[in-house]
């Protein structure tokens, strides 16, 4: 099956992410006014983004075993990963407004639009992939789809390490 090392690269930088972004929250030195929901929920985000593109690193290599043809395991696994990435989209913007009490959109608009429109970037690619309308090959459509939730796990990484938090708890 083509494209190995690039589908073991991804895999190896979202670990790295989540790896880094534990480091970052142990030695971090927040104020007692930041709000630790946020940072909690930018975590968890973030690390589901990169389990998801850990996970389906290999799963085409599984479905490959699983079917004959090559395409078809491309296919297939460009439909199981816009499905779960979808589902973790919408948990995540379901939790974000618990925490916030109001959508990610009226907190931090420049960065919900960006990982949004991310998200359906990527989405709309792994779908058509799925249905037969490839970029190149259906590997290459897969990679391109793939890339996609690891620069959303890199946005909230970047976001973590920058310290953005715009809501803050009311001082006692």
């Amino acid at each position: 099956m083509e494209h190995q090392d690039l589908l073991q690269t991804f895999a190896e930088v979202a670990v790295a992410f989540a790896g880094f972004s534990a480091v970052v929250s142990v030695f971090d030195r927040r104020t007692e006014a930041d709000d630790p929901r946020v940072r909690h929920y930018r975590i968890r985000v973030m690390v589901e983004y990169s389990l998801c593109v850990s996970i389906f690193s290999f799963v085409p290599y599984l479905l490959n075993a699983l079917f004959a043809s090559e395409a078809i395991a491309w296919r297939a696994a460009s439909a199981l990963l816009a499905i779960s990435w979808s589902a973790v989209g919408l948990t995540a913007s379901r939790r974000a407004r618990q925490i916030f009490g109001r959508s990610a959109f009226s907190v931090a608009p420049a960065f919900s639009a960006i990982a949004t429109l991310l998200g359906y970037s990527g989405a709309a690619i792994l779908l058509c992939n799925a249905a037969g309308l490839s970029l190149r090959s259906p590997g290459v459509s897969y990679i391109v789809g793939l890339f996609f939730p690891l620069l959303q796990s890199a946005l909230y990484f970047l976001r973590i390490v920058v310290h953005g938090d715009p809501l803050k708890r009311p001082a006692a």
